[in-house]
């Protein structure tokens, strides 16, 4: 029934769909931006809204029938700034490409370059997000942990072109 579901929603779109976040699964807008992501293996990755999700969004890798996807909750999405948005966007994408540094640090390096080769994203905004997650609560609404280090992560990635060695 799912993997029914998830081809329904990934051919025809979502009734009722968020109008900020209109678009296709594969080309959704995010924040009016509209954006797209591809697989390592050069693939398109669907973003398939799922208003029942307690998270903004959960990356699957895939199973047999089903391709590897991205399920957020629109309502969520809209809730957090324009530039969290676009930041979440990329973290939830580099989830599908190899990154130097696998994990959620190298998802969140990889989507602040993202954001920086698209001209999404400046040095300035960048310490607008690194306000964001400095002065959110003790788990952001996408279940990741905020804090200084997370927030230092975001400059370093930005400044260096790279993601930081561990």
């Amino acid at each position: 029934m799912r993997s029914t579901l998830l081809a329904l929603t990934v051919l025809v779109g979502l009734p009722g769909f968020a109008r900020d976040q209109a678009g296709t699964p594969y080309h959704p807008r995010i924040a009016g931006v509209p954006m797209t992501c591809m697989s390592a293996q050069g693939a398109p990755v669907a973003f398939v809204p799922n208003t029942s999700l307690a998270d903004v969004g959960l990356w699957f890798s895939g199973w047999p029938g089903v391709p590897a996807h991205v399920e957020y909750n629109p309502g969520l999405l809209a809730r957090l700034p324009p530039k969290v948005q676009l930041f979440w966007f990329g973290h939830a994408c580099a989830h599908a490409v190899p990154v130097e540094n696998p994990g959620e640090e190298g998802a969140d390096c990889a989507s602040i370059q993202l954001l920086k080769r698209q001209g999404l994203v400046s040095r300035a905004q960048v310490g607008e997000l690194q306000s964001y997650f400095l002065s959110a609560p003790a788990v952001v609404p996408w279940g990741h942990r905020p804090g200084p280090d997370r927030a230092r992560l975001l400059l370093a990635c930005y400044d260096r072109g790279q993601q930081p060695k561990r």
